[in-house]
């Protein structure tokens, strides 16, 4: 999965994202944390292990089904057979419509940033912001700290977020980004303005979570 990074993100769109960062924290005290992850949950693994469960319930359904019936034993198990099996296709495929939905994948995102920006080293005046980009659910979050989360109201970050999700849907990954680093880093300066003293406090390069 750590190859989807690749696929989406060249060595130059990794560059272009730090320099974004590095610009944004040139006017602000604010810091700037950005991690991309390949996915935020082993959606593959829960979607093998229900389609499983469910043809088992089918297979053991059939056999219910066809114990009292006169065609005999090879009838009965081939019977639980075949619908085991149309049991796993269904659910297999019927999966990404009924089991990632997007309020729930939307969670396991945000859910998985909380995680990250916990393992962040904490800022002095409590002002990072963690942007975080989850590939396979085709989302994004962003966290902020205390400080800032008392300037700006939760429902500013959704302009930031839909541009990193427009551009996933754009196939324009590092641009979405950076677009919204540009934003929040306009409208950090705002709030927090570069210190004389300040001192980079979390790294400007991208993170890429190994899952």
């Amino acid at each position: 999965m750590a190859k989807l990074v690749d696929t989406y993100f060249s060595s130059i769109d990794l560059k272009a994202i730090e320099a974004a960062v590095k610009q944004a924290e040139s006017q602000t005290s604010g810091e700037l944390a950005v991690t991309i992850a390949p996915r935020s949950h082993h959606w593959l693994w829960e979607r093998i292990g229900v389609s499983s469960a469910v043809a088992v319930i089918a297979m053991l359904l059939a056999l219910w089904l066809t114990h009292q019936d006169d065609w005999g034993t090879y009838f009965n198990f081939s019977q639980a057979i075949l619908w085991g099996v149309i049991g796993f296709v269904v659910t297999y495929v019927a999966f990404r419509w009924v089991f990632m939905r997007p309020e729930r994948r939307r969670r396991i995102v945000w859910e998985h940033a909380l995680e990250h920006f916990g393992k962040l080293t904490p800022t002095s005046g409590q002002t990072g912001v963690l942007i975080f980009v989850s590939l396979e659910e085709c989302h994004a979050a962003v966290v902020a700290d205390k400080a800032i989360a008392e300037k700006l109201p939760a429902e500013y970050w959704h302009t930031p977020q839909g541009m990193i999700m427009a551009g996933l849907k754009a196939n324009k990954h590092a641009e979405g980004i950076i677009q919204a680093i540009d934003l929040i880093g306009a409208e950090l300066a705002r709030h927090f303005p570069r210190r004389p003293d300040d001192r980079n406090e979390l790294s400007d390069s991208v993170t890429i979570d190994k899952g």
